[in-house]
């Protein structure tokens, strides 16, 4: 069984993305230029800002993101035939906790645009919803029952919506809705809701789970109509979140490779 992230690879990931890896390799480089090795050290320091720069662009960003949000194409329509998906599971994106207009958790904007998307896919269809997602932090609701009551009360879903709402990360998303899906008529074929980037290894984890996915990717975080321009080359502030985010897809792509390469290799 595929083992789930725990909390210290969490804190490591942060540490292995930008920025956090920039500011440690810069660290490095800055510790190595006061012991002396100051051509290293500089080389260490420039890479890393060369880097920061990069990936704070039009261009570094779209470099990095595109291949994840272009794995899977958007749904033109539902499925048919024999492979119809049963349900729709939709995962959740974060909330906003204490918001000043608000004495309880709200969804962030990922959330809700990957809500609409199943709430749209709902309407068409008639099947079942399930958002996935956990408590936050202690001592507050499931993200799953804060997604319930936006698909009910400002989505208008009128199917049914079972929440699944123990899970904390991508891993438990796919294996604890695999389970709710089982004691619900054992369905085994599902759409799957989440933000494009976050589609590749959402659908890995969720296949490994025994669930046979159709992906129906949403939230994409760049256009397609403009090209680059000279402005593309222009530092912000939102090309380096982007650029960020899609560094965690691809760092936890690669620790589910690792992971069932042990599993392959009998460890």
């Amino acid at each position: 069984m595929l083992l789930r992230y725990t909390t210290v690879l969490t804190l490591a990931s942060a540490s292995l993305q930008p920025p956090g890896l920039l500011l440690v390799l810069a660290t490095i480089g800055w510790l190595a230029e006061v012991l002396g090795w100051r051509y290293f050290g500089r080389v260490l320091i420039l890479l890393a800002l060369s880097i920061l720069y990069f990936f704070s662009t039009a261009v570094g960003a779209r470099l990095i993101l595109l291949p994840l949000e272009d794995r899977y194409p958007p749904l033109v329509q539902p499925a048919g035939g024999s492979e119809t998906p049963g349900a729709i599971v939709v995962l959740g994106g974060g909330e906003v906790m204490q918001s000043p207009e608000s004495t309880q958790e709200t969804a962030n904007a990922r959330t809700l645009v990957r809500l609409m998307t199943a709430a749209q896919l709902a309407k068409q269809t008639g099947l079942p919803i399930v958002p996935s997602g956990g408590a936050p932090r202690l001592g507050v609701p499931p993200e799953a029952v804060t997604m319930e009551h936006i698909l009910r009360q400002d989505l208008g879903v009128q199917s049914a919506i079972w929440p699944e709402t123990k899970s904390y990360n991508t891993a438990a998303n796919a294996a604890d809705s695999a389970a709710l899906l089982a004691r619900h008529n054992n369905i085994h074929q599902v759409y799957l809701v989440t933000s494009a980037l976050h589609m590749p290894r959402a659908v890995v984890w969720f296949r490994h789970a025994g669930l046979n996915v159709t992906a129906v990717p949403t939230d994409y975080r760049l256009d397609r109509v403009s090209g680059l321009r000279l402005d593309s080359w222009l530092p912000r502030a939102i090309y380096l979140e982007i650029s960020s985010e899609a560094s965690h897809e691809y760092l936890g792509l690669f620790w589910l490779w690792i992971q069932e390469q042990g599993i392959g290799g009998g460890h």
